[in-house]
């Protein structure tokens, strides 16, 4: 609908400017802009009604002139002309001379109102006008039957992209007369399965096309000249042709090229020149589809097969598809979902048996030690009985203790409790006996659980060559209309991805593919005078790595100016001047919206938003796109998509008092590095680590995602993780605390809308116990490293550090509840917490660490907490520590008793939380003043 194209593209540029405040609104422009917009409504309810719409030509005139000369003057003209009744563009839609309707090519050139307004005739020396599909309406009772046109179009679109494929490769092998062969028999089924259907158009240029083919094939007529662009041509009327039918419409005829093909076989050199299509002078049907078949089969116009190389196994096909069934892509995802939340429940039951097992194993402890005791219990009462005994000898000599009722009912409980206690252990096997029956049925389905994902997930894929018609037909038109020859490569096209995935790089890929045809090639002129051949190069590269796939697309063009980039992003304020980046880094300014380099804006390019789109809607995916160029040679795109959206490999990582997934694909290393050695590389200016020669920017993972400080690593002993990651030429190491383990398969779920632009964020997932992790995308955040102004952030991080550094809290007591309690507590506040069990465990840990706190429980076991005070107080390293003494012994003499050692602070259980945080940061505030 090239009357809304051009419409709306002058509109855009008016607004483009007002937002960019190269123009300020008026009265004139508001108005103006109202009646616009009418005219837009207007339009599209015409074709919404009629499947016509009508050109504005006075109001494009004029938003032509007011952008020149930006002079109210010129809008105010127009209202008072359209007053005066000198034009009717105000009051009434112009109507189009002949119903057409929206042509399906992806790029098409724009009809100048001229065209639109007046009638003009066609000529052979007219300029070549993109080949476009009208349609209309079915003749009333004459439409194709639902279910035979769905059968159709199904099959359809298979044979073009396949014949499409078969053109490209005799293309270039003219001699290989094999692939005509392929292409005859493709536009024979085409051509079957079109009258079947009752679509007339497509089985007629489908006919003549097959002719030509045979022609070929048998040398009766020569490969050379215009007859290659010719059949080009019509295999894309033909897949626009099936979009149309997609639709519910009704292809025009293409007599033209119909007329032109029967020309070719007549006489081939009679193709001098390719027919020129202007829009509104496409005939149109008036005779019925399945009327014009019917006629035409009875005249016997060769609907028989031709003379062909090979055999039809009509029984093998039959049988081949009779064992495929059609499932909804909806249906799909739903099974796919499914299956993650049955991997999600498995794993949480799988935690919750494992759990049981461990809870049976300490009931049997506990039960082992209940029966110790009554032992122990039975022995003191004997012992008991028989010093009555002795006692009441001589009174009782002829009896014995049994006899004389010495055993009490106390005595028979303790023999019960025995039994008891005995039953308690075989149930306890029993038990354990049930879990490892469960553990056993777990990891069977766990099993038949992985396969059917990776069945799903496989039904996922589709090859990645179902894009290459499409891509090819992209380049081709583009090249057609811009007057620039250019011929697209796929290399590895045999290559699956994700189905979501393939459809939703479709558009990134066919705006990076007018901008290599646009923006990258030069024109015949410039090439020969720069020594490269008249036609250029575009290459697509599709390959895997890891669980990546990773799409190059690259062309042999001018390259990228990055001087004109790095100047427009300092006009748009993006990067400051004399900022010490490299050209690489200074390339990907492009993918900021609004950045362009073009001279002038086409409906093509060069409004600078198109980049920005495809980065967004390649981090959607989860994946990065990285871009590199030498000037004269050409620019290089690299695309890296995961496999697929719905599970990854991640590892599990720990930040604080928060658990992070990092997906194992995004990771080059992981190494271990001293404390100390990370001590002395946060203290220095440039921050680098360097790992065999490599030199990685370190970031502690807290700083990134949530804004902690850089821990306190001068009294750390153990060595700290560091995941080495590399992104395009961003290399970024990135502490951790700490490293939880690796899972296989984690099911990804969408953040939802709210968090889908934060950066950094891919997914989350939901672990085995209930938890929700969020997955990070590690590539995101060694690019955001990499922005940051290395300067700026040392200032930062230094002022940070100054003010306030991580404390570390020591927190001692038996209780396994309360040391958890007050660890989440105090991490949640930004502290960093050891936990010891016991009084000697403290005493161990204290040898390697000096915390600024410590909390302190009294009884204990080994040693209670008077006496780790009093080794506190008695060491000299230690004897500042402020100790925080927290326990239920509330009393005035332990209290006393805890002063008197030199405990600072005496708290009784449970405390208050508040009041403890208080204590805490007193005691600090105090020791720092």
């Amino acid at each position: 609908v090239e009357s809304l194209g051009d419409l709306g593209h002058e509109l855009e540029t008016v607004y483009e400017q007002l937002v960019e405040g190269r123009d300020q609104p008026s009265t004139e422009l508001v108005r103006f802009m109202r009646h616009a917009q009418d005219q837009v409504a207007q339009q599209v309810d015409q074709l919404v009604r009629d499947g016509t719409s009508f050109f504005c030509p006075d109001e494009i005139a004029t938003l032509h002139a007011y952008l020149k000369q930006h002079d109210k003057r010129v809008l105010a003209d127009f209202f008072s002309t359209a007053v005066d009744g000198s034009t009717s563009s105000v009051s009434a839609p112009v109507a189009s001379p002949a119903p057409i309707s929206e042509p399906v090519a992806a790029v098409a050139a724009a009809t100048p109102p001229s065209v639109a307004s007046a009638p003009s005739t066609p000529s052979v020396a007219a300029p070549l006008r993109q080949m476009q599909v009208l349609a209309e309406a079915w003749d009333e009772g004459n439409a194709p039957d639902p279910e035979m046109l769905e059968i159709f179009l199904d099959e359809a679109g298979e044979i073009i992209d396949e014949t499409s494929m078969q053109l490209a490769t005799w293309q270039k092998e003219p001699s290989n007369t094999r692939p005509l062969t392929e292409l005859q028999r493709g536009l024979h089924t085409l051509k079957g399965g079109a009258r079947m259907a009752g679509v007339g158009a497509v089985g007629d240029l489908s006919h003549e096309m097959e002719f030509v083919y045979e022609d070929l094939a048998l040398g009766k007529a020569a490969s050379a000249g215009l007859i290659v662009p010719l059949l080009a041509r019509c295999h894309d009327w033909l897949a626009d042709a099936v979009t149309v039918l997609d639709r519910g419409e009704r292809p025009v005829q293409p007599q033209m090229l119909i007329d032109a093909l029967q020309a070719y076989r007549r006489s081939p050199a009679s193709l001098t020149e390719l027919p020129a299509l202007v829009l509104r002078e496409m005939p149109l049907a008036t005779v019925s589809g399945a009327a014009a078949d019917l006629a035409k089969d009875n005249q016997g116009d060769g609907t028989e097969p031709p003379s062909m190389h090979g055999s039809f196994n009509r029984q093998s096909n039959e049988q081949s598809a009779n064992e495929m069934i059609r499932v909804s892509s909806s249906l799909m995802e739903k099974m796919i979902n499914l299956s993650g939340e049955s991997a999600i429940n498995r794993a949480r039951i799988e935690m919750g048996t494992t759990s049981l097992g461990m809870t049976i194993e300490e009931m049997g402890a506990t039960v082992q030690r209940l029966a110790e005791q009554l032992r122990r219990m039975e022995g003191e009462l004997e012992v008991q009985i028989l010093a009555r005994h002795e006692g009441e000898r001589d009174k009782y000599q002829d009896f014995d203790p049994l006899e004389m009722d010495q055993y009490s009912s106390l005595n028979q409980l303790s023999k019960s409790l025995a039994e008891s206690a005995s039953d308690l252990l075989d149930f306890k096997a029993t038990l354990l006996d049930k879990v490892r029956d469960s553990e056993s049925l777990l990891l069977q389905q766990s099993r038949t659980q992985t396969e059917l994902q990776e069945g799903l997930m496989s039904s996922r894929l589709v090859p990645f060559s179902r894009l290459v018609p499409r891509l090819q037909r992209v380049v081709r038109q583009t090249a057609t209309e811009l007057g620039k020859p250019a011929e697209l490569m796929i290399q590895n096209a045999e290559g699956e991805l994700d189905r979501t995935i393939l459809e939703r790089i479709v558009a990134p890929l066919e705006h990076m593919l007018r901008n290599a045809v646009d923006h990258g090639l030069e024109t015949p002129a410039e090439r020969q005078t720069s020594g490269k051949v008249a036609n250029g190069h575009i290459v697509l590269d599709v390959a895997r790595e890891g669980g990546e796939i990773v799409i190059k697309l690259q062309d042999d063009g001018r390259g990228i100016n990055v001087d004109a980039v790095r100047k427009k992003a300092i006009e748009r304020g993006l990067l400051e001047e004399g900022a010490p980046l490299s050209d690489l880094e200074v390339m990907q300014y492009i993918f900021h919206a609004g950045l362009s380099t073009a001279e002038k804006v086409t409906q093509i390019s060069g409004r600078g938003v198109g980049m920005d789109v495809v980065q967004s809607e390649i981090k959607l995916l989860g994946g990065t796109v990285m871009v590199s160029s030498v000037r004269g040679e050409g620019s290089c795109f690299t695309l890296r998509l995961p496999l697929t959206v719905a599970v990854a490999d991640a590892l599990m990582v720990r930040a604080g008092d928060r658990n992070f997934a990092v997906p194992l694909s995004q990771i080059e290393r992981i190494v271990r590095v001293s404390p100390d050695e990370l001590h002395k590389i946060y203290k220095a200016n440039d921050e680098r680590y360097v790992y065999n020669g490599q030199a990685y920017r370190l970031r502690y993972l807290g700083e990134l995602v949530q804004g902690m400080r850089v821990p306190n690593l001068q009294d750390q002993v153990l060595s700290l993780p560091l995941l080495l990651v590399r992104q395009g030429e961003e290399c970024l190491a990135l502490q951790v605390d700490q490293l939880v383990g690796s899972r296989s398969e984690i099911v990804i779920k969408p953040v939802g809308q709210q968090l889908a632009l934060v950066n950094g964020l891919s997914g989350a997932t939901i672990l085995g116990d209930g938890s929700v992790v969020i997955i990070l995308d590690v590539g995101a955040l060694a690019r955001q490293v990499g922005a940051q102004k290395i300067g700026h952030r040392n200032n930062t991080t230094e002022s940070n550090t100054a003010n306030s550094v991580q404390k570390t809290v020591m927190v001692v007591d038996d209780s396994v509840t309360v040391r958890k309690v007050t660890s989440r507590l105090l991490e949640r506040q930004g502290f960093l917490v050891v936990t010891a069990k016991d009084g000697v465990d403290a005493i161990q840990i204290l040898e390697d660490l000096t915390p600024d706190i410590m909390l302190l429980d009294i009884e204990m076991p080994r040693m209670d907490g008077f006496e780790v005070a009093n080794l506190v107080r008695h060491n000299p390293r230690l004897s500042d520590l402020p100790i925080i003494m927290i326990t239920s012994r509330t009393g005035e003499k332990h209290r006393e008793r805890a002063f008197q050692i030199g405990v600072n602070c005496y708290m009784g259980k449970p405390f208050q939380e508040q009041e403890l945080l208080e204590n805490i940061n007193e005691l600090l505030v105090a020791l720092n003043g």
